[in-house]
């Protein structure tokens, strides 16, 4: 790979460069749309983060099945016990990432949620450490340290800090790193290898059954009630168009982790909350003190040296690949060449036909009554 990487024409590497760079925008656009258009609903027409999440869900879940309708989506032979054991936990902590997430709109201001949401690493560390997928050393300790104080700055200064709204988007942290732990645990275990959208193709309907009963309980009086008056006065056809920015920017972040990878990502992530930061400040009119700029500071800066951490993980996991293939490689040639010694100690009548044959004399002529080598075969 480093040498088609050094060959690689400079126009062909430019045209790389240049993809994935769209890509990355792409996504920060996307993500950033969808987050302040869900902002905005909730802010004025539509204060129902369940309802919404659930019309999410279920456009995806029609377009994952068109998807697969049409032949662009191989889905897997999956046993209902095992989409069961396998997507309900995932289901699960996606829905109560999405309902709190969105739930936390109606409190506090886009740019606070962005700075908790600078505590996703650490709440996926701690919960790493806990399922066993990551080993504590001090590197990671030490981000988990620097996060955590700097969002208790960030938290500390929020001017009319709101309780609720800070509660609900740190369920809404925590469950999205045990979403991401689940991913690793129950959809990667046992050889089970499904790409994004598949994911989604099972993971989408998953969601959308496990919100249903809240949904009766807290929110279908109001949202359904009154013929309907909520969805009339927001307009499907505005809806509709949430509902598909939610699928194209699933689309985009497949795109993106495929073309590039899951750090590229977390990275672009961290860029987009600084972006949506300055837009809730200098468009929405937010007020982020300088003490609370100091803490979030703090925190990216522990986010980003996480991103750096991993990217030295993978780096060294890719490192010891040649090496352990060569060490397999020269085991089996021990092992043959140790196979082959074994075959010569052994006696004649082991020996293949052909072994034998070969032996016969070839440079003295043989009588009549000379025998020709054989074997007992």
């Amino acid at each position: 790979q480093r040498v088609v990487k050094h060959c690689m024409h400079p126009k062909m590497e430019a045209h790389r460069v240049l993809w994935a760079i769209y890509l990355i925008c792409q996504w920060i656009f996307l993500s950033s749309v969808i987050i302040l258009y869900n902002k905005h609903l909730m802010a004025t027409t539509f204060p129902f983060p369940l309802t919404l999440v659930m019309l999410h869900m279920l456009f995806i879940t029609m377009c994952t099945s068109l998807w697969k309708w049409f032949g662009w989506l191989d889905v897997p032979a999956i046993s209902p016990r095992d989409c069961v054991l396998r997507f309900a936990p995932v289901g699960l902590f996606f829905a109560g990432s999405l309902g709190f997430g969105n739930a936390a709109y109606l409190y506090i201001s886009v740019a606070f949620i962005q700075m908790i949401k600078a505590s996703t690493p650490v709440a996926v560390l701690l919960l790493s450490f806990a399922c066993g997928l990551e080993k504590p050393n001090g590197r990671l300790c030490f981000i988990v340290v620097i996060i955590s104080i700097g969002i208790a700055l960030s938290t500390a200064a929020q001017v009319n800090l709101h309780v609720l709204g800070v509660l609900l988007q740190m369920a809404a942290v925590v469950s999205e790193a045990a979403r991401l732990c689940a991913v690793n645990i129950l959809l990667s275990s046992k050889g089970m290898k499904l790409s994004s959208i598949c994911t989604l193709y099972f993971v989408a309907p998953t969601c959308f059954l496990i919100l249903l009963l809240p949904w009766i309980l807290f929110e279908a009086p109001r949202a359904c009630g009154s013929n309907l008056a909520a969805f009339r006065r927001v307009g499907m056809l505005v809806l509709i168009s949430n509902s598909s920015i939610a699928f194209l920017l699933n689309l985009a972040t497949m795109s993106l982790i495929k073309y590039t990878s899951a750090l590229t990502l977390n990275v672009s992530g961290t860029l987009k909350d600084v972006l949506l930061i300055a837009w809730s400040v200098m468009v929405s009119g937010a007020t982020v003190t300088s003490v609370q700029c100091a803490g979030y500071s703090l925190a990216l800066g522990g986010a980003i040296f996480y991103s750096h951490e991993k990217r030295r993980q993978q780096a060294n996991a890719a490192a010891d690949i040649p090496h352990t293939a060569l060490l397999v490689e020269e085991q089996m040639k021990l092992s043959s060449l140790q196979y082959e010694e074994e075959q010569e100690d052994v006696c004649p009548a082991s020996k293949t036909c052909s072994d034998i044959l070969h032996q016969a004399p070839h440079d003295s002529p043989r009588s009549e009554s000379q025998p020709l080598a054989s074997c007992s075969c």
